[in-house]
């Protein structure tokens, strides 16, 4: 049995590139255009290697609508945003946005899963707000739709809401006893499908873009970036819970933030050099806590 911190660092060190690695998937190739590829290419990998493994493809209609619905929203819709963020910030600060991915799951298994949070993990949850609250005080306290970083910051917020859903979908699932690799491979299938249905809503052209930095970006995102990282880390919730695993979310901006400070020449304000301790402390606390049945 793969050790939890392997898991763990496996969803860390796949993810956090990815953030930077979405700006190569930017520019010529719609940006929703781009997460369909993303997804469907991994899907098919997936699909291959259930097949050889002869794995069961054959579920109930039932079951495909809670693939749609988990795929619809961690495999598309949050993606979605998180690309369109992505054109209006630097690629550090959605995968800060994304950290209070821990707060909305405990949230979540609060209200889906009727699971009481303790006072320590509400404390947690409000000390990260405050970090979040200090790192993007001039967005929030001058929020305006007119400015770019306004519009990234706030779609970066819906993308987290609708991974932190997906979340509690895959936990539902697992609840149902779902097989794992099967249900990510379908919800990426259909997440891809439900992307490309939108692509096309908007009337964005399905072109590719030929470049060494396109393909190698992509491939790296289709298959470290969602593969490995979304297999690791749903292992990771299915033994520990929605709320431990978005632990990961709550380191990754720090590796994300120094990838933005080597290739995007990221300059640390003051107001990010004292809200992201405040933002990690809040959420750590958040992890440790036990969540209390009803």
């Amino acid at each position: 049995m793969m050790n939890n911190y392997i898991l763990f660092l496996i969803t860390l060190f796949c993810w956090s590139p990815t953030w930077y690695l979405i700006k190569f998937q930017l520019g010529y190739v719609d940006p929703l255009v781009s997460v369909f590829y993303r997804f469907l290419i991994a899907a098919i990998i997936i699909f291959i290697y259930l097949v050889i493994k002869n794995k069961n493809l054959k579920f109930s209609i039932n079951h495909h609508f809670w693939f749609l619905f988990f795929g619809t929203c961690l495999y598309s819709i949050n993606y979605v945003f998180f690309y369109l963020s992505n054109t209006y910030l630097i690629s550090a600060f959605p995968a800060i946005v994304f950290s209070t991915v821990v707060i909305m799951n405990i949230l979540g298994e609060t209200f889906y899963f009727k699971k009481k949070p303790s006072l320590k993990t509400l404390i947690g949850a409000t000390i990260g707000m405050i970090g979040i609250i200090i790192i993007f005080n001039d967005e929030i306290f001058n929020f305006s739709l007119s400015k770019g970083t306004h519009i990234g910051l706030f779609l970066a917020l819906i993308g987290t809401f609708c991974a932190s859903t997906g979340n509690m979908v895959h936990q539902r699932n697992l609840n149902k006893n779902f097989p794992s690799i099967q249900t990510i491979a379908y919800a990426m299938l259909y997440g891809s499908l439900v992307t490309l249905f939108v692509t096309q809503v908007r009337g964005a052209e399905l072109l590719f873009e030929n470049s060494i930095s396109y393909i190698s970006s992509l491939l790296y995102l289709s298959i470290f970036g969602s593969i490995f990282a979304f297999v690791s880390y749903l292992k990771l919730l299915e033994k520990v819970g929605p709320g431990r695993a978005g632990y990961v979310g709550v380191v990754m901006p720090v590796l994300a933030l120094i990838i933005s400070t080597i290739f995007e020449k990221l300059e640390w304000q003051i107001d990010l050099i004292i809200g992201l301790p405040i933002l990690i402390i809040g959420a750590i606390l958040v992890i440790n806590q036990k969540i209390k049945s009803n």
